[in-house]
């Protein structure tokens, strides 16, 4: 009886001994239901709320800032974008500086390159001028008395408020909103906005 008892324990070492180097390798899962066929284009979002796509067959995440990554290739032409220009025409033009040579040269050689950069500069004009009446704007809606704090490491020194007239620097900025806004409204009505036929 006691060599069964030795044999058992032996056994019991053995099996704990291999449970023991084993249990590291064992992997316990969970399958849910099946993932459903995707193709193409689709864009779903899981349960942890992150939105996916797939794209050239590959399954990837999009992001908020998606539409501010600069591609690998170029969307046009699928070059990969390594050219010190790429970026800077891509953000420009949606495709890279290659492209954007080919797309200018065939501009050239039909003979619409003037109105191609005439509707270029229109359109510059025009976002500058809307991008100046949206920062007044905010200038108007914002301006306060101005303060300047002076102040060492450990106190406050000195407040000094300035005696300005508000309503005369708000009656000033709606001025210069009234007269960018009557040069974007002439300029619109005469020229348009450069986005004509755009497509």
């Amino acid at each position: 009886m006691f060599k069964n008892e030795e044999a058992l324990n032996d056994v019991r070492r053995k099996v704990a001994e291999k449970l023991k180097k084993d249990g590291d390798k064992l992997i316990f899962g969970w399958r849910g239901e099946p993932e459903p066929t995707r193709k193409e284009g689709d864009v779903w979002e899981d349960v942890n709320g992150k939105k996916w796509t797939i794209k050239g067959g590959i399954r990837q995440s999009i992001t908020k800032l998606d539409s501010a990554k600069t591609p690998h290739w170029c969307p046009k032409c699928s070059k990969p974008m390594n050219h010190r220009f790429d970026i800077k025409f891509w953000r420009i033009r949606g495709h890279c500086f290659d492209c954007n040579i080919k797309v200018e040269t065939e501009l050239r050689r039909q003979g619409k390159w003037q109105e191609f950069e005439h509707k270029t500069l229109l359109r510059n004009y025009v976002a500058k001028l809307r991008d100046t009446i949206a920062e007044l704007q905010d200038y108007h809606d914002t301006v306060t008395k101005p303060e300047f704090v002076n102040a060492d490491e450990t106190k406050i020194l000195m407040i000094e408020k300035w005696d300005v007239d508000i309503e005369k620097v708000k009656s000033d900025l709606r001025a210069d909103i009234a007269n960018l806004q009557k040069m974007l409204d002439e300029t619109i009505q005469e020229f348009g906005t450069g986005e004509e036929n755009e497509g």
